[in-house]
């Protein structure tokens, strides 16, 4: 039987990330809090009787082949749970490659987890996310949502307090940044005193706003002396009066909230012409679980 289904899925801010230092296996050890936004793609999952894998982008963005997540996501569930059937994936693309917003990693959990109900496996959420972990350190996040805490490579989760839900502009500079590059050029980062807002959220007190939250991000430095275009987006931000300007996981994606629409016109008007503006809103775990479906009939963005 063919059964069909649309998925939202979703894109992620970091909202704090620390380096503590590498692994034995080379990794690096670490600390972040990962949040969800709303700016998606779109995954339509149609599972066939035919064995085998095939993927479709018709938008661009993303490889159309075996190397995308969200195909290997897909064959690590056949390969391991149906053998005999197969999935036609089609993925539109609007979460920039390259950009630190988890863009792959947020399909191959989609498919992981659209996978599981269309298929009604029951397989538990922790076996997926270690099936996520192989494909990627930040597949198992995405199975989660909302706010959370990510430690190991980022691949152990603790959901922690939801962070009330606010406006951020996420500005992609055009460029895309080598993950595998930055922890390369990494310098150990400097020792920096415990952010309290940090330190509560932690502890279950989530603070009213991400300025208020007082995390950082120990990659920023070293992207931002790599990529002019990055450093020119982040300190235009800055100079526009945003209340919070962070780079997203490696980059290139900067993200800023703003305490006023003043300082936001600014910011608009203060932009290198080639930045790309997205202005979304962070979302909580409850309402990631609502929207994550696209009903029948649906052709808006949200």
């Amino acid at each position: 039987m063919t059964v069909e289904r649309t998925f939202r899925s979703f894109a992620k801010i970091n909202l704090h990330l620390a380096v503590e230092g590498r692994r034995p296996d080379g990794y690096h050890e670490l600390k972040t809090v990962f949040q969800t936004v709303e700016l998606h793609d779109r995954i339509r999952l149609r599972t066939t009787p035919t064995p085998g894998v095939s993927l479709a982008v018709p938008d661009g963005g993303a490889p159309a082949d075996s190397t995308n997540l969200a195909h290997r996501a897909a064959r690590a569930i056949f390969e391991r749970w149906a053998p005999e059937g197969g999935v036609e994936i089609e993925l539109h693309k609007r979460i920039p490659a390259g950009g630190g917003l988890g863009g792959g990693s947020s399909n191959a959990a989609t498919v992981l987890a659209g996978l599981n109900e269309l298929l009604d496996m029951g397989i538990p959420t922790q076996r997926l996310a270690e099936i996520g972990a192989e494909i990627g350190a930040d597949v198992p996040y995405f199975l989660t949502g909302g706010t959370a805490l990510g430690t190991g490579r980022g691949d152990r989760i603790e959901p922690l307090s939801e962070m009330p839900e606010e406006t951020v502009w996420l500005v992609d500079p055009g460029v895309s940044i080598s993950t595998a590059e930055i922890f390369a050029a990494l310098v150990p980062p400097a020792t920096r005193p415990p952010a309290a807002g940090l330190e509560r959220l932690l502890a279950g007190e989530p603070a009213e706003t991400i300025a208020e939250l007082g995390g950082w991000n120990d990659l920023e430095e070293t992207v931002l002396a790599r990529s002019p275009e990055v450093r020119n987006v982040y300190n235009a931000l800055r100079r526009a009066g945003a209340s919070c300007v962070r780079l997203s996981g490696s980059g290139g994606t900067v993200f800023a909230c703003f305490a006023s629409s003043g300082h936001s016109e600014h910011a608009n008007s203060a932009l290198p012409a080639a930045a790309r503006v997205v202005v979304t809103r962070t979302l909580s775990r409850s309402t990631m679980a609502r929207w994550r479906i696209v009903e029948a009939g649906d052709r808006s963005e949200r």
